[in-house]
């Protein structure tokens, strides 16, 4: 059974508004969180990991579901622009 952490509900409110950014050190539940708990709340997610060639290529390519409510890039960091990416690469619509 998966423990709720503190963290799910300041995620789950600030993602009405804003990108979320979770970082901490390894092996803390960080993935876990963004999965299990955060995602579980929105219809239609996208899960992409920048350690999976796969996912990888989706990610430069921008391939997600188009009608896709929350999209979670996890390991983003490692790609090195990612900055650039996630500002320049995401078109928000107001709710």
């Amino acid at each position: 059974m998966l423990k709720n952490r503190y963290l799910t509900q300041y995620v789950l409110d600030d993602l009405s508004e804003k990108m979320v950014f979770i970082e901490g050190p390894r092996q803390v539940g960080k993935t876990t969180l963004a999965r299990e708990f955060v995602a579980k709340q929105f219809r239609k997610t996208g899960y992409y990991n920048w350690d999976s060639r796969t996912d990888r290529r989706k990610i430069m390519q921008s391939n997600w579901p188009g009608n896709a409510e929350l999209i979670i890039l996890d390991e983003i960091h490692k790609y090195k622009k990612w900055k650039s990416f996630v500002k320049g690469g995401f078109l928000w619509k107001q709710k």
